[in-house]
């Protein structure tokens, strides 16, 4: 969760749910500009964890209340020095890597919207997945894909997790795969 990104173009971007080449994951849209931050295109790894919990139950955390920052959050959830919180959906997220990438995150609540609203059909519509955003001392965020609207769940019950890397828009420049405009003499 250390690499540190320049930005894309949209322009570069392929059709939603579709794998866009060299940045580690599924084109999953815009997370929209919710409290002054850039606008950032949201990447979803192609691998899910399978049957891990939140973690922590019982205790709330000192970080991870963020409903649109889950970069900030995942750190926090991995930093926990807790014996009991284990925190193994942030920490699937935290490590995973793809395309030489190496800046996933848990998705915060905000993240998962984005996703659910834009691929949700790429997504076992039944399952649970969790986002990086805790509710209460018991419960955190998360949703599934289908037509229930449930957006809590008890931290250590089993569900699972994507990965997902958020990235600045750059709004001006050439696209990747065209050179830069050169002055004629």
């Amino acid at each position: 969760m250390t690499e540190t990104t320049n930005g894309v173009r949209l322009a570069d971007a392929p059709p939603l749910g579709e794998y866009w080449q060299g940045q580690g994951g599924l084109y999953a849209g815009v997370m929209p500009d919710y409290e002054g931050h850039e606008p950032r295109a949201l990447i979803v790894g192609e691998h899910e964890a399978l049957n891990v919990a939140w973690g922590g139950a019982g205790d709330a955390e000192n970080g991870a209340h963020d409903k649109t920052d889950g970069r900030t959050n995942t750190r926090d959830l991995v930093d926990c020095r807790h014996l009991a919180h284990a925190h193994d959906a942030a920490r699937f997220a935290a490590g995973y890597e793809k395309d030489g990438h190496k800046d996933f995150h848990l998705p915060s609540r905000r993240e998962l919207d984005v996703v659910y609203e834009t691929i949700r059909d790429t997504f076992e519509p039944t399952a649970w997945y969790w986002s990086s955003t805790e509710q209460t001392n018991l419960l955190a965020w998360g949703r599934n894909f289908g037509g229930a609207r449930v957006e809590s769940n008890l931290k250590d019950l089993p569900a699972r997790a994507l990965a997902v890397r958020s990235i600045p828009i750059i709004e001006n420049g050439p696209p990747a795969n065209e050179p830069p405009c050169t002055k004629n003499s």
